[in-house]
């Protein structure tokens, strides 16, 4: 009964949600400038390009404010989402031109340029763009490929897209890997973060949600395809763990039925050590991590 009681309030949330994005957007498009085609339309884009929210057709500008909307609702507000990349900063240390693709509402250029990082941003996303640009970052409307074919050999101090790489079609990720190699400099860092298949939330809640990600990638497989294309020190870190609570429970016997010699008891003891066993094993396939984050370097 209350679930149901509620159920307005979930319906409510996101239209307000939905309508305060439009708005916003709309102010801010008008503040920074940021255009677009007189179709409403995103920049064209090679085939595999993101396409948010749908994967087909021009993408118009109603349905670039509902999916950030739908990134409030299901991601995080801005200030949270800050707060998660805050741990890529120190990465780009001393760098200066980063690029962050699919820079989103602008929290990791924020964030860069507070600790006096010189970086810039792109996304196919004009409602974000148009946010970003409207607190002063620099952010462009752009398809990351087209963008970075266009750029100078070695003219990038360091690549980052958090949360992208999972809305790209293979052969889409493999050019834009190979545009990534050709545009950083020596030593410069490249830092991918995506959702965690492996972990089971990862991939059933927050990949699957998501109508917009076109395929999963596997932590071993993203590292092999930058270690391939001429980056070292490539490493996995993981983040956001899953909460204890959803995570399989273990059984504590009291120390007198530990130490008891009762054959019935020692069958019951038994049968907790085997289900100890298997919530362990299963918490460590299942329920770890639900994003990880390959970074390295140019070789």
């Amino acid at each position: 009964m209350l679930a149901q009681a509620l159920e307005p309030i979930g319906e409510l949330r996101t239209k307000v949600s939905v309508l305060q994005r439009a708005v916003e957007s709309v102010v801010s498009r008008q503040a920074s400038g940021v255009s677009r085609q007189a179709s409403g339309a995103a920049p064209s884009s090679p085939e595999g390009a993101i396409r948010l929210p749908h994967s087909e057709g021009p993408q118009s500008a109603a349905d670039d404010d509902k999916y950030v909307a739908f990134e409030d609702q299901f991601r995080g507000p801005d200030a949270a989402i800050e707060q998660r990349l805050l741990t890529y900063v120190p990465i780009f240390a001393g760098c200066a031109d980063v690029l962050d693709i699919g820079c989103g509402r602008g929290e990791l250029l924020t964030a860069l340029g507070t600790a006096g990082v010189r970086a810039r941003g792109i996304d196919s996303n004009g409602a974000m763009v148009a946010i970003a640009a409207g607190r002063g970052l620099d952010a462009a409307h752009a398809d990351a490929l087209q963008y970075l074919s266009a750029l100078p050999e070695k003219s990038l101090g360091g690549i980052i897209a958090t949360q992208v790489i999972e809305h790209l079609e293979p052969a889409y990720l493999m050019r834009l890997l190979d545009a990534a190699a050709r545009t950083l400099r020596p030593g410069a860092p490249i830092v991918l973060e995506t959702i965690n298949p492996t972990c089971w939330p990862g991939f059933f809640s927050s990949y699957i949600r998501d109508l917009t990600h076109v395929r999963p990638v596997h932590p071993d497989t993203l590292q092999y395809l930058l270690r391939a294309r001429a980056f070292e020190r490539v490493t996995i870190s993981y983040s956001a763990p899953v909460p204890d609570e959803l995570k399989m429970k273990t059984v504590d016997l009291p120390a007198a039925v530990l130490a008891s010699a009762d054959p019935s008891v020692r069958a019951l003891v038994e049968t907790a050590h085997v289900l100890n066993t298997n919530a362990i094993i299963l918490n460590s396939l299942m329920f770890t991590h639900l994003d990880y984050a390959a970074i390295g370097y140019r070789a």
